[in-house]
Order: structure tokens, then C-alpha cells, then sequence
């Protein structure tokens, strides 16, 4: 029973994300994919950045991102952060490894570049436009990819776009958790 009463009385004092996806499109041209979402989250962009940029606490927003940490910079001194993800689309489940060059524009802007050498991919940029709303910031996000493995060819857009959709509220919402 105490631990029902603490249960509920958790549920209760935990703000409600207010977190909105407000577009999603997924397209696929050859073997890239391209996707682009905007998300709203009643956050500043200040807090949004930098629950962004928290690689270290990656998985907390994401239950797809398994281990994700700074490593040492780049030759040219960017930051640098290694990525091992876990994503299943239908029947198709893979572990991708990921090491991505940042560039930074504290609040409003971060772009991480994929090393293909040091990844399972081939080509990777995901960009992040974080923008003051109403309501807090509204995240314009982009991210085109190229896999360095196989994919079933019955892996379609409208695949990859379900699985996306199901993710992207609940990374929005806690996001938004984090950030405040």
C-alpha cells in the first residue's frame, strides 16, 4: 500500500509534459534517408540546448541510445561523442555504432556530423534549430542517413516513419522533463 500511495503521489507531482510533435516527414531517396521533424516543448531554449548537448545522459530521453559519451575531441578541437543505438524497425533489429563531430551555436543551433570511418554508417548529419515559441521552444530537427549495412528492402518509409513517430513524443517529453 506505501508503495501505491508513493506511486500516485509521485504521478501527481510530476509536471505534465506539455510536449507536442507538430510535423514529421520521412522520405528515402536510393539507400538515404531523410527526416525532419519540429517538436514543441514548454522549456527555454537555453534549457532545451542543454539537455541536447547532455550526451552523457543520452538514454535518459531515448531508451534507444545504449551508451553514449564524450570522447576525446577532434584534431581540430570540436567535441566529439561515440553512440552505440539500438533500434528495431519491424522484424529488423541492429546495434549501430556512432561517432559524431559537433559543431555548437549555444542556444540555438547544433549540428553532429557522422565520422564514417568510426561508424555504421556511411553519411550522417542531424541538425538541431532550437527557436523561442509561445509556450517555451519549438526544436526543428533534420537528420539525413545513409546505413553502412543491409537493410531489408521491405523497409520502406512508412516503416521507418511508424517506428519514428512512436519515439519522437516520448523523447520530446522527456526532453522537456530534463530541460526543466
Amino acid at each position: 500500500m506505501r508503495c501505491f500511495i508513493i506511486s500516485l503521489l509521485a504521478l501527481l507531482l510530476t509536471p505534465a509534459a506539455a510536449a507536442e510533435l507538430l510535423s514529421m516527414d520521412v522520405s528515402k531517396d536510393g539507400e538515404r534517408v531523410f527526416v525532419a521533424a519540429d517538436v514543441a516543448v514548454e522549456a527555454t531554449p537555453d534549457e532545451v540546448y542543454a539537455a541536447l548537448i547532455d550526451y552523457n545522459n543520452f538514454s535518459g530521453w531515448s531508451q534507444r541510445y545504449r551508451d553514449t559519451s564524450y570522447i576525446d575531441p577532434a584534431a581540430d578541437g570540436r567535441p566529439q561523442v561515440s553512440s552505440n543505438i539500438q533500434g528495431c524497425i519491424l522484424f529488423f533489429c541492429r546495434n549501430v555504432s556512432r561517432v559524431v563531430v559537433l559543431d555548437l551555436e549555444p542556444p540555438h543551433y547544433i549540428r553532429a556530423t557522422a565520422s564514417p570511418d568510426l561508424s555504421d554508417v556511411r553519411y550522417g548529419v542531424e541538425q538541431w534549430w532550437i527557436e523561442v515559441a509561445d509556450k517555451g521552444s519549438v526544436v526543428r530537427y533534420t537528420h539525413e542517413l545513409e546505413f553502412d549495412f543491409w537493410m531489408p528492402p521491405v523497409i520502406g518509409v512508412w516503416a521507418i516513419r511508424r517506428s519514428l513517430q512512436r519515439d519522437a513524443l516520448k523523447a520530446a517529453e522527456r526532453i522537456e522533463l530534463m530541460a526543466n
